[in-house]
């Protein structure tokens, strides 16, 4: 079984270090002569999940202006930042060694994810919380989530974003109690999340049931 980055061999990228520096993170950078290089890229993410599953990109950068970089950041399931010098995926190193089909996530990441999953809108939800729940210093914690080029807030956010679109979808539950179950303030600041996660309200995400 080849490794993902005998997949890749043939794909018209350059692997760099991570350019924001994190130890366990790579890029993959388009030459830059790929025809329609933001379109190019994603066909290389789509590549990555055929080949690698859910590999957790970190961020990506796009080339010239871009209109709609909600709807990429969708598509790709990470950050994107638009008007970058070139085409470059964030992606954790290990992923490229692995073989096809094999890849593992980050243990630690996922263990923060299933504890945040766990405790959302019951338990106390703060670094140093989850910290104590799955028995690591919280200074570790945020070292190794440095190292993989993440953030805690980053994983809180997409914990969130999930579960919000499930109780928006799947429920009738009213908004105050979804803000609660969210661990929000109030309705107001998942009103504000929505628009940034979606570009629509929550009413209207429950109206579209997508």
């Amino acid at each position: 079984m080849p490794t993902v980055a005998e997949a890749l061999a043939h794909a018209p990228l350059s692997l760099v270090d991570d350019p924001e520096g994190a130890r366990n993170v790579v890029g993959l950078r388009l030459h830059a002569d790929a025809v329609a290089p933001s379109f190019t890229l994603l066909g290389l993410h789509r590549q990555l999940r055929h080949l690698a599953g859910d590999y957790g990109p970190r961020s990506v950068d796009l080339p010239g202006p871009v209109s709609d970089v909600r709807g990429w950041a969708n598509a790709f399931g990470a950050k994107v930042r638009a008007g970058r010098p070139s085409a470059l995926l964030r992606l954790p190193a290990g992923v490229l060694s692995e073989q096809v089909g094999g890849v593992k996530r980050s243990t630690l990441a996922r263990q923060i994810r299933d504890a945040l999953s766990e405790r959302l809108g019951a338990e106390a939800i703060t670094l140093s919380d989850i910290a104590r729940t799955i028995a690591v210093h919280p200074r570790t914690v945020q070292r190794s989530l440095l190292d993989e080029g993440l953030a805690f807030a980053e994983i809180l956010d997409c914990v969130r974003r999930e579960r919000a679109h499930h109780l928006l979808t799947t429920t009738t539950m009213p908004l105050t109690t979804i803000s609660a179950l969210l661990d929000f303030a109030e309705p107001a600041v998942l009103s504000r999340c929505a628009r940034r996660w979606w570009g629509r309200t929550p009413s209207q995400i429950r109206a579209g049931g997508s």
